[in-house]
């Protein structure tokens, strides 16, 4: 298992994310999207459709279609957490898997819409179950900055929505 190129997808597909937020109207939901990884080769595929939910369900079905068919995916969808206090959070939602990996990584970003802000570290919800090893956290940390530095975007704007 490739523990710096999980961390890399996820990397890039949070700066990906965060561009996008910081564009869209405060109204405005991410469109649900995904980048394939194939021999060397990166494809972005969006999932439009009448209401979030129905992109939402277009997407999953992909998902299972792409597993077959390419070496890694990363997938991006807005969404909302539950906080202690009972009170909603925006989040973009990640998953993001590789050959090789048990299940697919999942996590996500909190956020606020308007003026777009990024809060706090991204929250990662099965490491170990996704079949990636404690003993290469660092790898994995090191591959996630890498990930962001790359993206046109976020190599330039990351710090600033903090």
């Amino acid at each position: 298992m490739n523990h710096e190129l999980v961390g890399q997808l996820l990397g890039f597909i949070m700066a990906h994310s965060a561009a996008i937020g910081a564009s869209i109207e405060a109204n405005e939901l991410l469109v649900p999207f995904v980048i394939t990884e194939n021999k060397g080769e990166r494809k972005s595929l969006e999932f439009e459709a009448d209401t979030q939910e129905l992109a939402i369900a277009k997407a999953e079905k992909k998902l299972t279609e792409l597993s077959n068919d390419v070496e890694a995916w990363s997938y991006s969808q807005d969404g909302l957490v539950t906080l202690e206090d009972g009170s909603k959070q925006d989040v973009f939602f990640y998953k993001i898997w590789s050959k090789g990996m048990s299940e697919p990584l999942q996590a996500y970003q909190m956020y606020q819409k308007h003026p777009f802000k990024l809060i706090g570290n991204v929250q990662i919800l099965n490491y170990a179950e996704s079949g990636l090893s404690e003993d290469h956290q660092e790898i994995f940390i090191t591959g996630l900055n890498n990930g962001i530095s790359v993206h046109p975007t976020g190599s330039e704007k990351w710090e600033s929505w903090f």
